[in-house]
């Protein structure tokens, strides 16, 4: 029987990496993390780099995708996104060779033995920011790390996903209160920012209600959160809303510099 792993190996506004396995064949969302840090982090879930058949790639910013640099030096991994994204990766990182680039357009689908990756539209202030479902064939795993608004499309393709990695990214009072510039707030809880602790909570009732078994709480703010105000309204809001944390779904925070706890289905 096929056994699917997953675990945040990265989260937060430093660097984000997200690895999915099935039967030793893996795949990253996101790569922010040097090959150094990536790979120590994969041998501590007894994988690594060599199991790695492709990153996904889901917008430009630096914390999605630094470790391309070092990764690709050694390892000849596909790196998959949509045009724009890749051109404005190529810009920024100009050592890594392009011939590693693949294109899969928006809502478009890339499959392998292990796996099939569907990206779907994110609005966050990049040049085409997308998340991904990854689908095993028996079960379905959404990350969507950066989002400023929870639109339709995000809500069709995340809903029925049994594990989410999903953005819980600043306290609304901490955010207000914090040293931010007033405009760097405005960029941060507008519809192309991230999302609230609040905000995500009220999306994830929906997402639980059609099948969502185990949350992992990621992108986490290093001024503008903490882990424990993030899992406590996160849950407050669930239970209001008639879901038994623990019963009907289990919620986790995915650790800004090492990885979450592991997953197995």
């Amino acid at each position: 029987m096929s056994r699917l792993k997953i675990c945040t190996l990265v989260s937060g506004s430093s660097a984000n990496s997200t690895y999915v396995e099935v039967d030793g064949c893996g795949l990253l969302i996101d790569a922010g993390a040097g090959i150094r840090r990536t790979e120590a982090l994969l041998n501590s879930v007894d994988s690594s780099l060599s199991n790695v058949k492709g990153i996904f790639i889901t917008h430009e910013h630096s914390d999605h995708i630094s470790g391309l640099k070092t990764i690709t030096k050694k390892y000849r991994i596909p790196i998959l996104g949509n045009e724009n994204t890749l051109n404005e990766v190529s810009y920024a990182l100009p050592e890594v060779d392009p011939d590693l680039f693949c294109t899969l357009p928006t809502g478009a689908n890339a499959k392998s033995g292990c796996f099939s990756v569907t990206s779907f539209p994110c609005m966050h202030d990049s040049a085409e920011c997308v998340g991904y479902v990854v689908d095993t064939g028996f079960c379905k795993v959404g990350i969507s790390t950066d989002l400023g608004l929870i639109t339709e499309e995000v809500r069709g393709a995340l809903n029925g996903c049994k594990i989410l990695v999903f953005e819980a990214n600043y306290d609304v009072d901490m955010l207000r209160n914090g040293v931010y510039p007033y405009p760097l707030k405005q960029r941060i809880a507008g519809p192309n920012g991230h999302l609230s602790n609040q905000q995500s909570g009220e999306g994830l009732v929906e997402f639980v209600r059609n099948g969502t078994e185990q949350i992992y709480l990621a992108h986490l703010s290093k001024e503008n959160n903490t882990e424990s105000l993030c899992r406590c309204t996160v849950e407050n809001i669930l239970r209001r809303s008639g879901i038994e944390v623990g019963r009907d779904v289990c919620v986790s925070v995915a650790p800004r510099s090492e990885r979450s706890e592991v997953f197995c289905v």
